[in-house]
Parts: structure tokens; C-alpha cells; sequence
């Protein structure tokens, strides 16, 4: 358990306090932004993969204690949600979005449009309902070490994003803030923008069930337990 806590502990530093600060552009002025990409690129790998490894060690340590018993409907519930998750995260990443800050990523034509209707970081939103769902129905001490890290990652990742795209952009970016949300659907929701299904794109809806059934199929392979 120790190790899984100091691997989260590693990712989360990297992600919040280098990657999302003021210490990022200070390393690649120094470093230059190849060395500094590949670098923290090859940081983040490892991070994972120590966390992956520690949690699942961590599942015959005595110290990881059952919190508590999901009932058996709320596998259900979250083959519903984690539907939805894996949707957000693939079509966010396969749609243009105004709140990427590298500026030569691709920008939409409408700023509010798509994806980023349904969740402003529907990447982020979607990692943070699958660490939810996940933390809900596997209620040992590990289980939520682990995707607790994923929740705050991608929680307080938007946050940061935010802040430094309303720096850069001012007026225009609140205004992408003002009719859109982080929650998914709740700007839908609150009147503040509409849900337009065909923005979203038919062959991204196909690509994320695709991704979704695979990963349902083989999830016992991959992560030791059966989706249901």
C-alpha cells in the first residue's frame, strides 16, 4: 500500500505541480521543448506504470481493507456510465477543442460546439466518471487510492487548464466558461448552450463503442476482473 500511495503521490506531483505551473515553460527554456517533452513524456510512463504495478500489488496486502460492498445493481449503473466516460474520453480526443493549449492544435469553427457542448474537458470528465464508477463498485482501500488519484488528476487538471486559457485568452475565453461546464450535461442541463447529437459525429460514436465493447470484452484479461 505504501507503494501505490508514493506512485500517486509521484503522478499526481508531476501532473499538478510541474506540467500545470509556471515551472513548465522555466524547463523548457532551459531544456528546450524536445528534451522537455520527451523527458516528462518518459516521467509520465513510468509514473503509470509504477502505479498500475503497485495497485495491483496492493490487492493481497493485508492493509488494503474492504471499505464496503457495492450491491450487485450498481455494476449495472456503471456499464452505463463507464459507457459514457469512454464516449467522452474518444471523441474528445478525436474532436478539434477550443481549451487545448498548444496552439497548434486544431481549433473548431464554432468554439462551442461538438463534444465540448456535453463537458468543456470531456477527456478529463470522462478519465473522472470511469475513476467514480470504478471507486464505487471496487470499495477496498486500494481501489480508491488509485482512482482517487485519477479523480483529483482530472478535476483539478481542468482547473488549471482553465485558468491559464483565461489568462491568455481573457474576455473570449470566459465566454467559452460562461455556456459550457466541466459536469457533463449540466450547461445542457442549465439552458446555458444546446445539445446537437449529429455535432458530435457519427464515426467518432462508432470509434468510442467500438473502443468500449473491446474493452468490456476483454477487461478480465486486462485488469484481472470481469466488467459485471
Amino acid at each position: 500500500m505504501l507503494l501505490l500511495a508514493l506512485a500517486c503521490a509521484f503522478f499526481l506531483c508531476l501532473h499538478l505541480f510541474i506540467a500545470g505551473t509556471t515551472v513548465k515553460s522555466r524547463l523548457i527554456a532551459r531544456t528546450g521543448a524536445p528534451v522537455y517533452y520527451g523527458l516528462f513524456g518518459l516521467a509520465s510512463l513510468l509514473g503509470m506504470a509504477g502505479m498500475f504495478f503497485a495497485y495491483f500489488d496492493s490487492m493481497g496486502d493485508p492493509l488494503n481493507t474492504q471499505v464496503w460492498h457495492a450491491p450487485h445493481w450498481l455494476k449495472y449503473v456503471a456499464l452505463v456510465v463507464n459507457f459514457l466516460a469512454v464516449q467522452l474520453i474518444v471523441v474528445g480526443l478525436l474532436s478539434p477543442s477550443p481549451v487545448r493549449l498548444k496552439p497548434e492544435a486544431q481549433q473548431p469553427d464554432l468554439p462551442i460546439s461538438g463534444i465540448i457542448r456535453v463537458s468543456r474537458h470531456p477527456v478529463l470528465a470522462g478519465l473522472s466518471l470511469l475513476a467514480v464508477m470504478h471507486m464505487a463498485c471496487n470499495g477496498n482501500l486500494a481501489a480508491w487510492i488509485f482512482f482517487g488519484t485519477v479523480l483529483v488528476l482530472g478535476y483539478l487538471g481542468a482547473y488549471n487548464i482553465d485558468l491559464r486559457r483565461e489568462e491568455r485568452l481573457g474576455a473570449h475565453y470566459r465566454t467559452i466558461l460562461k455556456h459550457t461546464s466541466f459536469l457533463p450535461f449540466v450547461a445542457i442541463a442549465q439552458g446555458r448552450t444546446r445539445f446537437d447529437f449529429l455535432e458530435l459525429g457519427l464515426l467518432r460514436l462508432l470509434v468510442g463503442t467500438s473502443a468500449f465493447a473491446v474493452l468490456a470484452t476483454l477487461h478480465e484479461l486486462l485488469f484481472l476482473r470481469p466488467a459485471l
